[in-house]
């Protein structure tokens, strides 16, 4: 089987603007930093961008309001730090990807849905709010799409590693349905209580796009939802 084409790392190119207490940001400080960051996260995910208040993300990371503003001028920057964060994990979970089809074992498409399933578990709040906060915001909405369209373009390079034959259709836009479809089932099972595990969620998802590239899968876990 050839060999995918690697293609361009996507960038996030908006940078979150920073503050630090001192000249050098010493190690509490890089601590509290990524406390504000990893928090925002959560609630960004649970009350969406418009819902989150910068009292919200002070609360949840154990820092005053004023403690927010001395690492952070705004809740736009802290959202765009996460971007910054969230397209270095995408590059590297697409090089992971390429690895599994550099194998090609026979289980290459449930591997590479593990592989993305784990990304969203640290980054998902990002890739599910940053279509939110681009109303009103066009430089934001301009330079999300721009960066999705470009991972892609390199998960097509992926599923074209495995065979795929996208024929007519164009691969990044039949790729970007299937991370979106990875993206909203991740959602509906991690936030919006969907009564499926995770095995399920892996399996179904497996399922749906190994028949769409057409690759020969294994059978699908029987969910508890259908059978109820």
């Amino acid at each position: 089987m050839a060999k995918p084409r690697r293609t361009p790392r996507a960038e996030f190119p908006l940078r979150g603007a920073s503050r630090t207490p001192a000249a050098v940001m010493g190690r509490r400080a890089q601590r509290t930093s990524a406390l504000i960051l990893e928090n925002a996260r959560d609630v960004f995910l649970q009350k969406g961008y418009f819902g989150t208040t910068i009292d919200d993300i002070a609360e949840a990371a154990g820092v005053s309001r004023s403690s927010f503003y001395t690492y952070f001028p705004s809740k736009r920057d802290v959202l765009l730090t996460l971007g910054t964060g969230t397209y270095e994990a995408m590059n590297d979970t697409i090089e992971n990807m390429m690895v599994v089809v550099d194998e090609d074992p026979p289980d290459a498409v449930e591997r590479i849905v593990r592989i993305y399933l784990e990304l969203l578990d640290v980054h998902g709040a990002f890739l599910q709010v940053w279509g939110q906060a681009g109303f009103g915001d066009e430089e934001l909405r301009r330079t999300g799409m721009r960066s999705k369209l470009a991972t892609a373009r390199r998960f097509a390079a992926v599923l074209k590693g495995l065979g795929w034959d996208p024929g007519d259709d164009d691969p990044a836009l039949m790729s970007f349905g299937f991370e979106v479809l990875m993206d909203r089932f991740w959602f509906y099972e991690k936030v919006a209580g969907l009564p499926a595990t995770d095995a399920e969620m892996v399996a179904t998802l497996s399922s749906i796009i190994s028949a769409a590239i057409g690759r020969t899968r294994r059978p699908a876990a029987r969910s508890r939802t259908a059978s109820a």
